[in-house]
């Protein structure tokens, strides 16, 4: 089974399309888990736990595991075997020459084991194309962005940028989707026109200010997964806030 086929299993198992983000920064754990990649492994345990039932798949931010080194890594590993059969998004935005891309997608697919991964396209075609070289994998390329420093770049051209990442992951076909900011929900409208089979990863929801209504009003509502992080895993009632998200999904 593929990812594309796991996801839409996995939407009606659980009822939404929300994507827990496990960004596990060991500077926010509650004071009665120890801050080290121990701590971050027992907090994400705990997470996984109370909302295993509820999550259409996680997504794990890597650079919240590389800066403890080599215990972070293997808490990152550990992470993702604790999620087992529930669908896997490797958020590291990978982006670079064929050979490394080749290097990089054999680590996320092969040794951690990620469904999905999300990848930075802007060096062009022949580095997203070794990830998806695995059948049963997907990868998602950062389109337009919600952090205020995306008009530094995505927007420009005409037609801009964004709209030339959207056309390129169109031509994957459903091997590949897009990363779209809540923050700009029209985006998704025109994305989704181009391209059509393209899941959309949306994070920006809560902290960042996106709109949950502003999404699901959205012409790609069946194909957008959105993600929280913070304003579930760092909340006083992780459980009871995904599950509001949940049935707002």
């Amino acid at each position: 089974m593929n990812f594309v086929e796991r996801i839409e299993k996995r939407k009606k198992e659980v009822g939404n399309t929300l994507i827990i983000g496990l960004d596990t920064n060991v500077e926010r754990l509650p004071e009665h888990f120890s801050k080290d990649a121990k701590g971050v492994y027992e907090f994400n345990k705990y997470i996984i736990e109370s909302t295993r039932d509820i999550a259409c798949a996680y997504k794990i931010n890597s650079a919240f595991y590389e800066m403890l080194g080599p215990d972070g890594m293997e808490t990152l590993l550990k992470t993702r075997n604790l999620i087992g059969d529930i669908p896997t998004i490797y958020d590291a935005k990978r982006g670079d020459i064929a050979s490394t891309a080749k290097a990089y997608a054999k680590a996320a697919f092969e040794f951690f084991d990620f469904d999905a991964i999300t990848l930075s396209p802007y060096m062009g075609s022949d580095t997203i194309e070794p990830f998806l070289k695995y059948e049963d994998k997907y990868a998602f390329l950062v389109c337009l962005s919600s952090n205020p420093s995306a008009v530094d770049f995505e927007y420009h051209g005409n037609p801009p940028l964004y709209m030339e990442v959207a056309v390129l992951a169109a031509s994957y076909g459903k091997k590949c989707g897009l990363v779209i900011g809540a923050t700009v929900p029209k985006a998704l409208d025109e994305v989704h026109e181009i391209a059509p089979k393209s899941f959309i990863l949306v994070p920006g929801v809560g902290a960042q200010g996106g709109s949950i209504k502003n999404v699901t009003q959205s012409s790609a509502r069946e194909k957008i997964l959105v993600n929280i992080s913070r304003g579930i895993i760092f909340s006083e009632n992780p459980r009871e806030v995904a599950l509001n998200y949940a049935k707002n999904l």
